[in-house]
């Protein structure tokens, strides 16, 4: 039997159908089927890794998947003879949102035969084929291109979190100078990895301004403190007026030009009273 043959024939052990999983992010179990397979012992757990890294999703690897089932999910897989709704169960019992089933015989070539199945409703939502050289184990760069193929585009975009912890309600959060909200502010996914200017600012309050670094997969936390600003003194507690004062009481004209704190430049011409 061909290559191309063998694949066809696995995917029929696979069954099928499709539609996307809205929500992110997704989890994932990594499931493995194999046919009498004994080469690429590892490829389940180098798959799970390569997504787990590659993309935010959550996901479950084979051996974590024999763990939560008591070792018991190999034989699970097993039964399901290729059934998407007895898989998806599989993933139900796991909390996965998605399964994604690797399925290994040895004809000639190595087949991997790999489709996304929905745990909710049993349908397949994508489904690849590959014949691989049996002599050599499957590379990274292999195994990432077949991962590409089976998951959607978006998969491979990432992202971080921005939490922002304030104890000043109603100050705005403005993220690369947008408007993100109002504290207190829900948890801010952007993508990553990248860096993040955050500033939050209210009317009474001195503002707080930080860059932020947000890799993959991680939360970037800050708490700023907003201090009320100075309250401006009344006018006679300015310390100009009180200058102004002096040099009227000394009997002389006095002239005043200067800036201090938050003031602006002055200029004031006090003439000497009538005698």
């Amino acid at each position: 039997m061909t290559g191309a043959r063998a694949a066809g024939a696995l995917l029929l052990w696979l069954t099928a159908t499709g539609s996307a999983h809205a929500g992110t992010p997704r989890s994932v179990a990594v499931l493995e089927y194999r046919a009498g397979v004994t080469v690429a012992a590892g490829i389940g757990e180098h798959l799970a890794a390569l997504l787990q890294g590659a993309t935010s999703l959550r996901v479950v690897g084979p051996d974590e998947a024999r763990r939560r089932l008591a070792g018991h999910a190999d034989g699970l897989v097993a039964r399901c003879g290729g059934e998407a709704a007895c898989l998806a169960e599989i993933g139900r019992r796991l909390g996965t949102d998605e399964v994604v089933l690797i399925g290994l015989s040895q004809l000639g070539d190595l087949i991997v035969a790999m489709q996304r199945i929905d745990s909710a409703n049993g349908r397949v939502e994508g489904r690849i084929a590959e014949s691989l050289a049996r002599d050599r184990e499957p590379d990274e760069e292999a195994l990432t291109d077949l991962l590409r193929r089976l998951m959607p585009p978006d998969d491979f975009v990432r992202y971080g979190t921005v939490r922002v912890r304030s104890d000043v309600p109603g100050a705005m959060v403005l993220v690369d100078g947008r408007p993100a909200g109002q504290t207190p502010l829900a948890d801010l996914r952007v993508l990553a990895p990248r860096k993040v200017n955050v500033r939050v600012e209210k009317s009474g309050y001195a503002p707080f301004q930080a860059t932020l670094d947000v890799l993959p997969g991680t939360v970037a936390e800050v708490a700023p403190e907003l201090p009320p600003e100075a309250a401006a003194p009344s006018w006679y507690k300015r310390w100009w007026v009180w200058a102004i004062v002096g040099g009227v009481a000394a009997g002389t004209a006095t002239a005043v030009a200067f800036t201090r704190g938050g003031d602006s430049s002055v200029n004031l011409v006090i003439n000497p009273p009538m005698r």
